[in-house]
């Protein structure tokens, strides 16, 4: 059940799909934007509300079909500074901003799993350099014993 139905905030986390190569500021590649376009099909019917990427283009091709399918620009939340804090903000934030909504976030293989974290208030295993198809699903953000769901998604 998301967040429209149930009037509690829901928090989709994915990390960015695959890049073209290891420079500071990467595309995606064929795969990664085939991914990308899965996330958005997998996405097709949750609602989303709002979608956030990390100021790196790898995060806002990732998330960039869900947003245009749903009518949404995708918003920018600077990584910054130390991470398990950056966390921690960007979570209160989310939970205070998009109360009852839908949010869509794609972040990266070290930011995921403390964002994550912060959301549902447990431990996140951390994410491996080849793991692109993780989909974290936080229910009731901001609430007492929120749910948190993970799965997989991908490419046909």
């Amino acid at each position: 059940m998301l967040a429209a139905e149930t009037g509690s905030t829901t928090v989709i986390v994915v990390r960015h799909a695959e890049k073209v190569d290891d420079s500071r500021d990467p595309a995606l590649s064929e795969a990664g934007l085939e991914r990308a376009q899965a996330l958005a099909a997998a996405l097709e019917h949750a609602g989303v509300d709002a979608a956030y990427a990390s100021q790196y283009r790898r995060t806002r091709l990732t998330v960039a079909p869900t947003a245009e399918s749903a009518g949404l620009a995708v918003q920018i939340e600077p990584i910054e500074g130390d991470i398990p804090a950056w966390a921690q903000d960007f979570a209160a934030a989310l939970a205070q901003h998009h109360a009852g909504e839908t949010v869509l976030v794609a972040g990266h293989s070290n930011t995921v799993p403390p964002l994550v974290a912060a959301l549902c208030g447990c431990e996140v295993d951390p994410l491996a350099e080849d793991d692109y198809d993780r989909l974290f699903v936080i229910q009731r953000v901001g609430e007492v014993n929120p749910a948190l769901i993970t799965a997989r998604y991908g490419a046909e």
